[in-house]
């Protein structure tokens, strides 16, 4: 989300009108969300010895891959 979206969301939720309970609510639903995407070392580790597979297979002929063009047409 670019910085013109969050202000615009930032501005909107400062126009609702929201009980207390209904603010810790969401600020609950927020930093939930942030906890889910923390990634930990072995994650990361598992994730990059992962794509280096993959690469040593596409450079041995073994996996096939896509046109960087493909790629961006499914966006």
């Amino acid at each position: 989300m670019n910085t013109v979206s969050m202000n615009n969301l930032w501005n909107y939720l400062q126009g609702l009108s929201m009980t207390s309970s209904n603010r810790k609510w969401l600020a609950k639903k927020l930093i939930d969300a942030t906890a889910e995407t923390v990634t930990n070392d072995d994650e990361i580790r598992q994730g990059l010895t992962e794509a280096f597979c993959q690469l040593e297979e596409v450079k041995a002929g073994k996996r096939k891959t896509r046109k960087a063009e493909e790629l961006l047409y499914e966006l």
